[in-house]
């Protein structure tokens, strides 16, 4: 009962307090000159109390204004900003607002020029109202706060900003700013509106944006963006990690109209104008898929660009009421382009129902099935003309050619490039590769779902000239991997394996290839001759790196989130194998014999590793763990089956013996490797990665060429686009090909020769790369490495004759293993001292490079042998 007494006393003080407050309330005048209560806004804030207006006069006041007191209003007597605040200090902003329920109204207000955000007005307060003012040269921020004699964080939530026009700058929420409006405000010549991550429940409501930076930015904000109009602007609105709604938007005028970009799973683009984007619509590089995107307006020259990934849909269920383009029906958008040849422009929608008769097809397999088409001039009577060109008409197979349509009134293309009856394409600007010789008659069939029309083309294919294979796989972002032609950058195909394919390896024979699903549990496998997915096998978790045996019939999957390698039988594409090795596995390779697999432990921050796995493949467990450099990631081993090179993003290349499994050598790269190959050769090894200094996916990245007689580095090269992602050998060994990223979208194919090491060429390429490998050419016929001795042991001085029984080899080149070489096809070699040697065929041709080796042992002359007789057996090499 005493503490029930003493709660109401608390609250009969607390309600007497609030009602003298109130009753205390009064108007303030402020004029600069004289004739009113205080001569400055700042004054007559230190002398109010709680629940004053502050009535600002005509004039120009020239301070920082510190708002502390609860439930102020400060506003211009005129209501027309005429009443002028400057900060008197430019490094802080003109007023600051730390109390909450002000209310800031119809002033006119500079920003703190020198202030990082050029702040006029800066909120941490609660429900605030700032609103009907002119801000010039200057932001308004809703922030957070932390005084210096406090450990409490206070958050600008649940202000309004509304009313405002906002002159060369922005309105700004930071970050954990929540239930905030931002309404009616006009913003021009700024940064638009910025939202920072981590709120939530904060509303963008009819705004006016124009000439800004971008309209209307967010980042892992829950934020709703309805009724806004943007014009003339980089961006109109650009979110990352938002799943909120666009709803009502005009945007007009911008490079691009909405940008999305990570994150975006789920997001709602409904009733939106997006019209006379200069490069694009909508943009989703990244594509996670999930959305709904329909009832929109476009009308640019390119509506949509999205990458390769998860389905959107693009049309509600068909049902009643007056959609964007004045039909009866809601269903899908209305696709326009500035010059009328738009797919709801041309549709034919014969029952007038202002729905399109046919889908469309927006890109690879995403389709609006409920397209809109204007019901205000109809399509019955367009006649579509088919017509194209063709990037080349001739030249040497394989041949690359990209055609561009130039089809009027047309919304279905069926390409047929052999003229047989079969379309081979339906996508309206494709690329095609004549890979034989030949004359060939393209026909086009374009139509507007009414009537049709063919256009005629011969493309004449010469003799192959070159035995130089044009084309590889690039792992890309979002489940595509895609067949790049190295001349141009196209892409030539593309194959869906799904995930986040990153590690890829193709078959000896060119075949078949092998994508692993960095973040999931799947290998896709992929016929290389038809680019389709033929199975899948299930491994570890986050498989990465994948190699093949050099007979083709395992491929060995270093799982990084399983710790342990997946070993496949490729006859039946099962795992047959498990083997665990150290933390965290990336890459892997296998040695030329098929007996030893090395896999590079990369670890993490919490639990380091920095070691080699050497796995036996007889009995797939490991025999051997071997330290190396921090963080190996790449790994490749010499021809011969000596060495193998270990790139460790720490700095440095350790040098395995293989006979040994002791690090030999340490090359100091001096930045941070990650990829690495050895040519076909095994005279030099190449390195790339990122510059010291710089992060993966900036612009400063690099390759270096070591020299393996000496572990030298011999050149290093400046590889423009970005950080290294991918690096592959030709067979012949003549280039080296090295696939680059960065976060600007600047992605590069960089073209090394290999007789000087130096960048020959780069070339754009329209992807965002990971991993590379390169695909044979199926008319290439590959030299096979093989060789027998006389005799493989014996007592020195040993004399050993080899024969050379290799097939398809135009060049050779014998290593005995004691220093001394050879190129006769069939040389004799006497070893002189006892030991182990390594005798090793390196063959090769137009097409490819091959070797084998094998072991001779020659013991040390014993008690009463004769110092002629060697003894010992024939052998077939063992490579």
């Amino acid at each position: 009962m005493r503490n029930r007494t003493i709660f109401l006393i608390i609250l009969v003080f607390i309600f007497i307090i609030s009602i003298s407050a109130t009753s205390s309330a009064r108007e303030i005048t402020v004029d600069d000159d004289s004739g009113a209560d205080f001569r400055s806004i700042q004054e007559a804030v230190n002398n109010s109390v709680p629940g004053d207006t502050i009535i600002v006069r005509s004039g120009t006041y020239t301070e920082n204004v510190l708002v502390n007191v609860t439930g102020l209003t400060i506003r211009s007597e005129s209501n027309n900003s005429n009443a002028q605040v400057k900060p008197l200090n430019e490094s802080k902003g003109t007023f600051w607002i730390t109390a909450d329920t002000i209310t800031i109204s119809g002033l006119n207000i500079t920003g703190a020029s020198k202030n990082r955000g050029k702040v006029a007005i800066f909120v941490y307060g609660k429900m605030n109202n700032v609103t009907g003012n002119t801000v010039k040269n200057g932001s308004i921020v809703l922030g957070s706060y932390m005084p210096d004699n406090l450990k409490i964080i206070f958050h600008g939530d649940m202000n309004n900003v509304t009313g405002n026009t906002i002159e060369n700058g922005s309105i700004i929420l930071g970050s954990e700013i929540s239930g905030n409006l931002i309404a009616e405000n006009k913003i021009s010549n700024g940064e638009g509106i910025h939202i920072s991550c981590c709120g939530r429940n904060n509303t963008v409501l009819g705004n006016t944006i124009s000439n800004c930076s971008t309209g209307i930015y967010a980042y892992d904000q829950a934020v709703e963006i309805r009724n806004n109009r943007i014009a003339n602007c980089n961006y109109g609105i650009r979110l990352s990690f938002v799943s909120s709604g666009i709803d009502n938007n005009t945007i007009l005028n911008c490079d691009v109209g909405i940008h999305l970009g990570d994150g975006c799973l789920g997001a709602e683009i409904i009733n939106n104008t997006i019209m006379s984007s200069a490069e694009c619509g909508i943009v989703d590089q990244y594509n996670e898929g999930g959305k709904r995107i329909y009832n929109n307006y476009f009308n640019n020259t390119v509506n949509v660009r999205f990458g390769a990934g998860r389905e959107n849909t693009w049309n509600n269920s068909l049902a009643s009421g007056t959609n964007i383009a004045g039909g009866p029906y809601i269903g899908g958008n209305f696709w326009a382009k500035p010059d009328g040849t738009g797919f709801s422009q041309i549709c034919v929608d014969l029952d007038g129902n202002g729905i399109g008769d046919l889908p469309y097809n927006i890109y690879e397999n995403e389709f609006d099935y409920l397209p809109l088409v204007s019901q205000s001039s109809p399509q019955n009577s367009v006649i579509s003309t088919a017509n194209f060109t063709a990037s080349v008409t001739n030249g040497p197979a394989p041949l690359v050619v990209k055609f561009t349509d130039l089809s009027k009134n047309a919304i279905v293309w069926n390409w047929d490039f052999d003229n047989d009856g079969i379309s081979d394409y339906t996508e309206q600007n494709p690329v095609y590769v004549y890979r034989t010789q030949g004359n060939y008659t393209v026909n086009l069939t374009a139509s507007n779902g009414l009537n049709t029309n063919s256009k005629l083309a011969n493309i004449s294919v010469e003799k192959r000239i070159s035995s130089t294979w044009p084309f590889v796989y690039i792992t890309g972002s979002r489940g595509t991997v895609y067949g790049i032609d190295t001349a141009t950058g196209t892409v030539i195909t593309k194959v869906k394996v799904g995930g986040a394919p990153k590690g890829i390896a193709v078959a000896p024979n060119g075949k078949t290839a092998y994508v692993a699903d960095r973040w999931g549990v799947n290998v896709s496998v992929i016929d290389t001759s038809t680019n389709t997915v033929t199975d899948t096998v299930k491994v570890g978790y986050d498989p990465d790196g994948v190699a093949i045996s050099p007979d083709g019939k395992k491929v060995y999957v270093a799982n990084s989130g399983s710790n342990n390698v997946s070993v496949i039988d490729t006859n039946t594409n099962t795992v047959t194998a498990t083997v665990p090795v150290g933390n965290w596995p990336e890459e892997i390779v296998i040695s030329p014999d098929g007996k030893k697999v090395y896999v590079a432990n990369h670890g993490n921050i919490t639990a380091r590793e920095d070691t080699v796995s050497v796995i036996d493949t007889a009995t797939n467990m490991v025999t051997a763990t071997v330290h190396v450099g921090s963080y190996p990631s790449g790994v490749a081993i010499t021809p011969d089956g000596k060495k193998v090179y270990v790139a460790n993003e720490g700095r440095y290349i350790s040098v395995i013996d293989t006979a040994t499994n002791i690090v030999t050598a340490t090359v100091d790269v001096d930045n941070s490797p990650y990829e690495i190959v050895v040519n076909p050769t095994g005279t030099k090894v190449y390195v790339a990665g990122t510059k010291k200094g710089f992060a993966a996916g900036t612009d400063d990245g690099f390759v270096s060429a070591i020299d393996t007689s000496n572990n030298t580095i011999i050149a290093t090269m400046d590889i423009v686009g970005g950080s290294p992602t991918g690096l592959a050998v030709t067979p012949d060994g003549k280039k080296v090909y090295v696939a680059n990223s960065n976060t600007s979208g600047n992605n590069i194919l960089s073209v090394i020769d290999t007789s000087n090491d130096t960048v020959s060429a780069t070339v754009n390429i329209e992807i965002s790369p990971g991993g590379l490998a390169i695909i044979p050419d199926p008319e290439s016929v590959f030299p096979v490495a093989n060789f027998s001795s006389n005799i493989s042991e014996g007592f020195a001085p040993l004399s050993v004759q080899f024969t050379d029984s290799s097939e398809n080899a135009t060049g050779r080149n014998w290593d005995f293993g004691d220093g001394a070489t050879s190129n006769e096809q069939n040389p004799a070699h006497t070893y002189l001292s006892p030991g182990n040697y390594t005798a090793c065929l390196i063959v090769n041709n137009a097409d490819s490079t091959d070797s084998r080796f094998t072991t001779i042992t020659v013991l040390g002359n014993s008690s009463g042998a004769d110092s002629d007789s060697s003894g010992g057996s024939s052998h077939s090499s063992g490579g």
